[in-house]
């Protein structure tokens, strides 16, 4: 019985050792090399961003598809993050061109926020919005938020007021106006503050109110409060929001994000100074 069984293992390697592998296979048909870069992607994924092993794996993916625009986009990211600006350029680029939805949205998202170069960010909003056919989203954000961040920054406020409402009035009757991003309330306000040839304090009162009905713990809006009623000599009011403000701003809640500084971000130094000014006019 030993030796039958002995037999039988021996036959079952010599029959495995005749069969065919491809496991070194070196030469690939066309139209499966897209498949095999894409089988890249757990290579990609499990390392570091940036990093030696993930660059590449990215290379090589690249080398078997250069239409796949999801590795261009990878390229540029870590070009982002490290502040290397003319690749991120060429990167983004080429996944833009090849894959504009979603990358496009994301180009112009890194536009906005990374750059400030708010013509390039709209313009990236607006034609992925007439390719896709709707107000499109990028990077958790949607582009008439963002388009009116952009017409902020470059100071065209009548266009600012008109998007972020857009978006805001959107937003509330196709889900809720507890979905509204914050900020759409914070540049609302700065907008109509920064337009007004009569100090307007009551409207924007209201706009900086209705966002904190809906976020009580932010410190932006309490600080803009506070300047808002400083302006109109209401001290006593005025007080009561810088020190929420500045209750809030150390918990960290206020508006900023990583490797960038936002439009108007506020600082500790900001609260200190408004709380110098009131105590001289309230004393």
């Amino acid at each position: 019985m030993k030796k039958l069984l002995i037999f039988s293992l021996s036959l079952i390697a010599l029959s495995s050792c005749k069969e065919e592998h491809d496991w070194f296979k070196k030469e690939y048909a066309p139209e499966e090399l897209p498949s095999l870069a894409q089988s890249l992607r757990n290579g990609v994924a499990y390392h570091y961003q940036g990093s030696v092993p993930e660059q590449y794996h990215i290379k090589e993916a690249l080398k078997l598809d250069s239409s796949n625009g999801d590795f261009w986009r990878e390229m540029g990211t870590a070009r982002v993050k490290r502040g290397i600006a003319d690749e991120m350029y060429y990167y983004y680029d080429k996944a833009a061109t090849l894959k504009p939805d979603p990358w496009m949205g994301f180009r112009g998202y890194l536009y906005l926020y990374f750059y400030r170069d708010y013509p390039r960010a709209i313009a990236d909003f607006n034609t992925l919005d007439s390719l896709i056919g709707t107000v499109g989203n990028s990077q958790a954000q949607d582009h008439d938020y963002m388009r009116g961040i952009a017409y902020y920054g470059l100071k065209d406020y009548t266009s600012a007021i008109a998007f972020l409402e857009q978006y805001m009035k959107r937003i509330e009757s196709e889900v809720g106006k507890e979905w509204i991003d914050v900020n759409a309330y914070l540049y609302l306000a700065l907008s109509k503050d920064a337009m007004a040839t009569n100090h307007q304090a009551e409207e924007i009162i209201e706009i900086l109110k209705k966002g904190l009905e809906l976020y009580p713990n932010y410190a932006d809006l309490h600080y803009h409060m506070a300047w808002q009623y400083y302006q109109q000599s209401e001290w006593k009011l005025a007080k009561e929001h810088q020190r929420l403000a500045a209750r809030y701003f150390e918990k960290g809640f206020y508006h900023h994000r990583p490797y960038v500084e936002v439009l108007n971000q506020i600082y500790a130094q900001d609260l200190q100074e408004l709380a110098e000014l009131l105590t001289i006019k309230s004393s």
